[in-house]
């Protein structure tokens, strides 16, 4: 069975509020005592697979959930134990007769002469109804309590809803309603994940790292790029559940940063592929991509040029920005704004689209490339090393083909294509530095300078030069070949 649900967190200020909405007079409450097993070296954790037995209300029920698709859906297996005395043993033969549940357990129990031992437990209040949306029947549950191990606990408070009939699209909907009038956001995390932090005494699982993603060439392009934002999304969200919690480590800033610059390319990029304009959705993830970038910039700076910089007032006015671009960073991340722009996200992953592709998809992925060749060699044509402008735009270009060369030509089928990717990649680079330059020396330009931080300007401008003409002869070289376009 595929389980559609979402969760949200609730700001403490709207819990009461949340509370009233639900009705606890027109819902059922259910008291939620559940036992989580696992190995001692954490074997279903590791491959997102979590098995329970829990009792809900007089009843025991066992139960296996592993990942879905996306972060909609997750495979969950119910065996009814019924009403028992005391807590049930483990009794693994169950999934015997269970395909798709033995192969997940299989897959990730790869030592299985270790035992199943319980690893943590919950204990929850959980206030749910059911409501009639749309087409849709909507289960929502506020879950109050712990999770807990011998020597620690965190308190739950978290709401979920739940697609009982009916279809995605109006779970989205629905959710979107909430979200704005109680400002909730989306959590992606789920507490078989807050008991093994617990169990490992941590406050954040490891940044999630994008995916490969294998294109089905007999697939229609929109319906490849829906997969594509799915694959996004999947690297995406739980970083910024790690940002939202103000749990995040530097490396989930960063790797949220790259989910959601992959994700404005491929939108800007590629739509063409499909009917649905995203625009809008390229436009928006543009501007909150750039308050990472700024933040990046700031601590770049602060590494690189905190030594040549002896005004102090100089560097306490860096530090204030660093502390600003995180606090803003923050606050964005879970905004009503950008939630609904990943609910409108998965709906379009989900979606399929209903009219037939006038062309395959190696039409697109050709037709693709070969419109931003064409646009990087016009900035090329047109990259003056006394012209910045005309730099950036040669930079931009640079980068957005780094991002889609190995995906559209991977469709191709072209054998020997590494030159060609380490010639772009040395382009890139240079790209890169050069934007980080420039965007360091426009930060100072735009500060009251002390006479004893020219010297840093100074410095920053000739390296800028630097890597200025490596862009622009790095470019020309990748431009030199492009044989496999036919």
């Amino acid at each position: 069975m595929v389980e559609v649900e979402l969760k949200f967190q609730i700001p403490e200020a709207r819990r009461n509020a949340i509370l009233k909405a639900i009705d606890p007079k027109k819902s059922e409450i259910i008291q939620l005592q559940a036992k989580y097993y696992d190995t001692e070296d954490r074997q279903l954790a590791q491959h997102g697979v979590a098995l329970r037995q829990r009792l809900e209300g007089t009843r025991w029920i066992q139960t296996l959930k592993a990942a879905g698709k996306s972060h909609l859906h997750r495979f969950e297996d119910n065996i009814e134990l019924g009403e028992l005395e005391q807590a049930p043993t483990l009794d693994m033969t169950h999934y015997q007769n269970n395909p798709e549940a033995l192969a997940i357990l299989n897959n990730a129990l790869t030592n299985s002469t270790q035992a199943l031992n319980l690893r943590f437990e919950t204990d929850i209040q959980r206030t749910c109804r059911v409501i009639q949306f749309e087409d849709a029947e909507i289960e929502i549950s506020l879950d109050i309590g712990e999770v807990r191990t011998d020597s620690a606990r965190q308190e739950i408070h978290e709401v979920e809803f739940e697609l009982k009939s009916g279809s995605v699209q109006s779970l989205l909907a629905f959710s979107f309603e909430w979200v704005k009038k109680y400002q909730l956001w989306l959590d992606v995390r789920s507490k078989a994940e807050f008991g093994n932090l617990l169990i490992t005494q941590q406050k954040v699982s490891p940044a999630q790292l994008t995916k490969e993603i294998q294109f089905n060439k007999k697939d229609s392009a929109d319906l490849n790029l829906r997969l594509l934002v799915a694959n996004q999304l999947q690297h995406l969200l739980p970083n910024i559940a790690a940002i939202s919690a103000q749990v995040a480590e530097p490396e989930h800033i960063q790797q949220a940063q790259t989910a959601l610059h992959h994700l404005h390319l491929s939108l800007s990029l590629f739509k063409d592929w499909t009917d649905v304009k995203p625009d809008k959705w390229a436009h928006q993830l543009s501007a909150f991509e750039s308050h990472f970038k700024n933040l990046q910039y700031f601590e770049h700076m602060q590494k690189t040029l905190g030594a040549l910089l002896q005004n102090p007032k100089t560097a306490e006015s860096l530090d204030k920005d660093i502390l600003y671009a995180k606090e803003k960073l923050n606050n964005l991340v879970k905004s009503t704004q950008n939630v609904q722009h990943y609910l409108e996200l998965l709906m379009f992953s989900l979606r399929t689209s209903e009219k037939s592709p006038a062309h395959d998809l190696k039409w697109f992925a050709q037709n693709t490339l070969q419109t931003q060749y064409k646009l990087l060699q016009e900035s090329l044509n047109k990259a003056d090393l006394a012209d910045f402008e005309s730099l950036d735009e040669l930079a931009l270009r640079l980068n957005e083909l780094k991002f889609s060369f190995p995906i559209l030509t991977s469709i191709y089928d072209v054998k020997n294509l590494q030159k060609y990717g380490k010639s772009l990649n040395d382009a890139q680079q240079a790209s890169e530095q050069y934007q980080v330059l420039t965007s360091s020396s426009s930060y100072l330009q735009q500060t009251d300078l002390e006479a004893s931080d020219w010297f840093a300007l100074g410095w920053l401008t000739a390296k800028q030069e630097v890597y200025a003409e490596q862009l622009l002869e790095a470019t020309e070289q990748f431009l030199v070949s492009r044989k496999f376009l036919k």
